[in-house]
């Protein structure tokens, strides 16, 4: 074998789109993710949550990755996120996420997809769904978020768990001060639980009027675009152990 003809085993996972190659949906978020623009995306793909998790968890099974990663995990912001070795400069993250996902979603399908991962460090990203799906109130958010962490830590006891506030996008606008309070009560309670971190990427992404910012977002105004995911990439990283 040439060198440069390295086997699909070798190379470092990155998650796929749930959208065939070649679709209108699936060239549109390739290029909505890297340029900031292209044809509408919708929240999650055509197939069921849990069509996409079965896919998802076959393609984690067949790839070869880091032992004891961090996993970030979460609804379409963490699906569609592009190549997240470069875009943090580390090998030892692998997102796990699925179109649509709730909170709800990432509690049933945690044994499938991320306990299989034996992950050092659990990253949560989801909520906003919730809101948007089934019109969660602030305090069933926290009580989402308390119910994953303790289902992540019944066999890993001391896992350590970040969680992201709930990311806004214009596509919400009449949605967020739902966000807002959900976010307020995840600061109020979070950082009193043993060995969670709760990292704001709302600020990230909103204007001086406390707006979602349209720059951050591709055409359908709530998925991100490249401005978006180098903004989302920062605030990662800095709440991140080092490598």
């Amino acid at each position: 074998m040439r060198q440069q003809d390295r086997s699909r085993a070798d190379r470092p996972y990155r998650q796929r789109s749930a959208w065939p190659r070649g679709s209108r949906q699936h060239d549109g978020a390739a290029r909505s993710a890297a340029t900031g623009k292209g044809t509408r995306v919708s929240a999650a793909p055509t197939i069921g949550i849990a069509e996409q998790a079965a896919a998802l968890a076959a393609r984690l099974g067949r790839a070869t990755l880091p032992k004891n990663p961090i996993v970030v995990y979460g609804s379409s912001t963490v699906r569609l996120w592009p190549d997240v070795p470069a875009s943090l400069g580390r090998q030892d993250v692998i997102p796990v996420g699925f179109g649509g996902a709730t909170l709800q979603d990432c509690i049933e399908f945690y044994d499938l997809l991320v306990r299989p991962l034996a992950p050092r460090l659990l990253v949560v990203a989801a909520g906003t769904n919730d809101i948007e799906k089934r019109n969660a109130g602030p305090a069933e958010i926290l009580a989402l978020v308390e119910t994953l962490i303790g289902k992540a830590r019944r066999k890993q006891p001391a896992l350590p768990v970040v969680v992201l506030t709930l990311k806004p996008a214009p596509f919400h606008g009449e949605r967020m001060p739902a966000i807002r309070a959900a976010n307020a009560l995840l600061a109020e309670h979070l950082p009193a639980c043993s060995a969670v971190t709760l990292i704001d990427i709302y600020a990230a992404f909103v204007n001086t009027t406390d707006q979602a910012d349209p720059r951050f977002y591709a055409e359908d105004l709530r998925h991100l675009n490249d401005v978006g995911y180098a903004a989302w990439n920062r605030a990662i990283a800095a709440g991140l152990p080092p490598p």
